[in-house]
This record gives C-alpha cells, structure tokens and sequence, in this order.
C-alpha cells in the first residue's frame, strides 16, 4: 500500500466511519422509565393503518441527522449522509435483504453461477433492466463500474472491499464473469455495497464531474435538488425494474444535525419521519400514541479504543480488569435507557456470531478485576487519558461513569473531550491513550470479514486499525477464515475468532445499541436494511380513513 493511497484510505474512512449524530437532550423525557427493546416496535408497522395494501402516491418528509454532500459513490465525503442518498440512487449487482436479513438478493442482476474453486462469478444482467434516463444497463456498463471498484486509484474511499478482484469479462451482452486471485467469500456482500454500484460507462467517461452532479442510476428513486446544507428532493425513478416501486410522488430530506430540532419537526408535522432519535427522547415519543418508534439491530457499537503503544494498556491483566471493572446492567440503564446489548464480542454484533451462551460476555465483578490488576505489572495502578467525540451528552455521562469505575482498581483517568475531525486526526496518529474515536462505530458489512481484516491483519497496513494491537495467532486464524469458502466451516471458525478476541481485549465494546427512527402512525413499509439504510422504495403513506 502507497503512502499515498494508504493517506487517502485513512482521510476517507473517516467519513464512513465517523457517522454524524446530534446531541441527546434530555428536556422531553420525565417519565424516569427505562425502556427494554420489546417495547419498541422492530421493523416496519404492518398493524394499524399499515395493515393493509400499500398505496400509492403522497410527499413524505424526513427529517435526517446527517447531511447529503456528494453523489459519486467511490468518493463519499460525509458518511451516512452520502451513503443513504447513493443507496437510493445506485445499485450493485446484488444488494442484501431491504427487510433486514443479511440475506444477498438480485438487483442489476437476476441470477449469478459461483464456480466450485471460488475463483469466479458469472453473472446474468437483469432482462429489461435500465437506468433511470431510460438506456438499456449493458455488460460495457457493469465492466467499467467493476473495475473502477477493484481500481485503488479510484476505488479510494472503501478498496479493501475490493480485496481479490483481478477483474471482469463480458461473455455476451447480458452476462459478466469476474475473476479473483483468490477465494473471497464475502464477495458478494462486498459488491452489494456503495463502492460496488452500476453507473453508465458513456456518461461516466464523457463528464464524470457532471455526471456525479446530476447521476443516473437503476435505484428507487433519481435526485430532483440538493440544497446544500437545508434539503435533497428525490423524485421516483419511472423506469425502476420493481415493478409498482417506489409508492410515494415525492422524498425530501430536511437536514437536521441537532437533536431537538428533529424531534420538533416530527411533532410539528413539518416531517413525518425522523432517524438518530435521542436515547432520552423515546419514552415520551413511544407514550404520546402519536408516533411509532422503530428500532434496528444493525452493526453499531460503542467502540473505546486502546493505543497499546502506551505500556499499561498492552498488559493483558490491566486489559481485562478493566473489562470486569464494568457494570454495563448499569450503564445500559443509566445512559442508554434500556435500548442497548450487552456485547460478548470486542466487534459489532455481526453474521456468525455465537450467542452469549457459547461467548460469555464479561460479568461486572469488582473483586476479579482487582485481582488482575494485582496481577499486572501495574499493581499501584497508572494514570492516562481517555478522548471523547464533543457535543454528546452520553459520552459525556459514559466517560464520568468510566472514570469513576476504574478509579476502583487505581486507574485515574483524565478525561479530554474533542471535535469530532480533531479526534478522528489524533486517532489515525496514534496520538491517543484511550478514544472512543467515532461519534458513532458501525461496520460496512454484516459479516466480519471487513473487520476482522482491518484489526488482524498486519498487510492490511492499519496497525491493528489504529491500536497497535497483533496476536500472530488470531491473524493465522482470521487468514483461514477470510478465505475459506466453505460457509458452514466459516460459522464454526468466527466463534473461535470471537472468542479470542473477547479474551484478549485489544479494546472494549462498551455496548451494542440499535438504531432508533420514529414516525408518524401513517407512514407504512419503514424498512431498514442489515446496515441501518431506509429501504424507502417500500415506504408509503396509508389514505386516511
């Protein structure tokens, strides 16, 4: 990896990464409940007025946190923002399920051969299938727009997604085959995703500035005006190959950084769905009868980093006490309002996962961590330092509560808050004790091949993503995992995997959370995908009675 393109990677990650989210008021919530995911509806309404037959037609406004700067979806600027919108635009070949699974279905194409070596993929384009200005989605089309994916001059945002690719050839004018240099089991998934997606090679190559300004795609819906900073009007796409979709006339997304400024647009009626709902806020959106608040078990964490260039944290007894020194019943409760998982993995909840059972999650035991701590090399205890993403209130209140914790067992921890840029540049520098280093930590597939490459694999050239963690034995294992394509011998490695890597704790997950939308009881098909993006092409509005 070029310095160059390895400082690219590094820029641009960030941006995937470090997802914008407003800060958690907590004015509207005095119920002083605490609040348990069964009590929150998971997945789309399909009671009520949603019960019957989706309709057609209606404007739905949604009220987003995080804002749309850019269209070209091998150069995402700004996260979320610029993802969803690409989601809605774009397509892959494939994409996983918009109700949720992490099942992988057809979109540019309809069928697909995976030879026995796993060497290659051959794939059938959709019949009839066209991008949204009405041309024909042609093989020279899929050609270019994969090996612009597998090209790291371009492909600079996300290419280790494109691990394996040696490249694409058009068999006839409906089929691809595209070859690896070696078995990639999560191939599929890694071209569902934003880098991966179809555009048209003849308007591509005559203008590509022009055309990422005004772009054509096979999704949902096509992009009617952005008003940077304020709003981003979608318009149907009349030539979307599902036959019916998208139900609604219009989309506009109100950009909504603050928190406070979401919710009242929602109870305003000024939107009729919002995402990034405050922790503290769900209880009186749930209790007023007038909204639904939607939850989504998606690949987000509360990831605290360890820089284990600082001596104490690369003592596995200090590691781990720390771990132990955690009351997370107390935590979820206190500042997450119930809505959390307690984690028994250092990673997001992801596909193969082995349940709690099998994965012991750390118990809260103050006297098992004071013992480790004895154990250490640092009996006497340290002192060190721990960043957090300002403007937050539950980092605020998470890194008191941290402090205070493991003052217990003779760690002081000298808390420092940051602006999101200057922390995510400190992060990347190594210039760090302790971070949680994104606002919020999410993962670019459900599988965990992406991670467990980033973390354990020394090639990758992250150092341990960024915590200069290495255990020769857990990178020989996730090698044979990231290669095999075999899936049921896949499901029995990453439990081996998990496991290790709970143990050795290169860093903590505090707590797995979901993400939390509301929306009016009207707004029907509010499905949400394995990733946490709106799979709004199901969304419609129901007549009212």
């Amino acid at each position: 990896m070029s310095k160059t393109y390895r400082a690219v990677l590094i820029a641009l990650a960030c941006a995937l990464l470090a997802l914008t989210v407003a800060s958690c008021g907590g004015d509207d919530d005095d119920s002083g409940e605490d609040i348990a995911l069964t009590g929150l509806q998971e997945g789309a309404t399909t009671t009520g007025a949603c019960a019957g037959e989706p309709v057609k037609g209606g404007d739905l406004v949604y009220a987003r946190q995080s804002i749309t700067e850019n269209f070209n979806s091998l150069k995402i600027v700004n996260g979320n923002g610029d993802i969803f919108a690409n989601n809605l635009i774009f397509q892959g070949l494939v994409r996983t399920d918009p109700k949720g699974s992490t099942k992988i279905e057809g979109a540019v194409a309809d069928k697909w051969e995976v030879a026995d070596d796993g060497m290659s993929y051959t794939f059938h384009i959709r019949p009839g299938i066209k991008f949204s200005n009405g041309q024909p989605v042609t093989a020279e089309d899929v050609k270019f727009s994969l090996d612009r994916f597998g090209d790291p001059k371009i492909n600079v945002t996300l290419a280790a997604v494109a691990v394996g690719y040696k490249g694409t050839t058009i068999v006839d004018d409906e089929t691809v085959r595209v070859d690896l240099t070696q078995p990639v089991p999560a191939f599929l998934y890694n071209i569902s995703i934003w880098p991966g997606f179809i555009v048209p090679k003849d308007l591509v190559e005559k203008d590509e500035e022009a055309f990422f300004k005004d772009p054509i795609g096979t999704g949902p819906y096509m992009v009617k005006e952005l008003k940077r900073g304020s709003h981003l009007t979608f318009e149907p796409n009349p030539n979307y190959w599902e036959e019916g979709k998208p139900y609604l006339d219009s989309l506009r997304w109100d950009f909504a950084t603050d928190s406070n400024s979401r919710i009242l647009a929602l109870k305003d009626g000024q939107a009729q769905i919002a995402d990034g709902i405050p922790f503290s806020q769900v209880n009186s959106l749930k209790n007023s009868g007038e909204f639904v608040v939607q939850t989504a078990q998606v690949p987000y964490f509360v990831g605290l980093w360890f820089n284990h260039k600082r001596e104490p944290l690369a003592d596995l007894n200090v590691r781990q006490a720390m771990q132990y020194a955690l009351n997370r019943q107390e935590i979820n409760k206190s500042i997450f309002h119930g809505v959390g998982t307690i984690p028994n993995s250092v990673l997001q909840q992801l596909k193969y996962d082995a349940p709690p059972s099998e994965v012991k999650p750390y118990p809260f035991d103050l006297e098992k961590a004071k013992q480790l701590m004895s154990a250490s090399k640092f009996a006497d205890g340290f002192s060190i330092s721990l960043k957090y993403p300002a403007g937050y209130d539950y980092y605020k209140q998470l890194g008191l509560y941290l402090q205070n914790a493991w003052d217990q067992i003779g760690i002081k921890v000298k808390l420092v808050e940051a602006d999101q840029s200057t922390l995510v540049d400190s992060f990347y520098k190594g210039d760090y004790d302790m971070a949680f280093p994104y606002a919020q930590f999410t993962s670019d597939l459900p599988v965990p091949d992406e991670y467990a490459q980033f973390v354990a694999e020394p090639r990758s050239g992250l150092n341990g993503f960024f915590s200069f963690w290495k255990d020769p034995e857990i990178t020989k294992m996730v090698r044979e995992f990231v290669s095999n394509p075999d899936e049921e011998e896949r499901a029995q490695q990453w439990p081996e995997i998990q496991k290790a890597l709970n143990e050795q704790t290169p860093w903590i997950n505090v707590m797995d959370l979901p993400f939390i939308i509301a929306h009016a009881k009207n707004v029907c098909g509010t499905d949400i995908n394995a990733l946490g993006s709106d799979s709004l092409e199901n969304t419609w509005i129901a007549k009212a009675e």
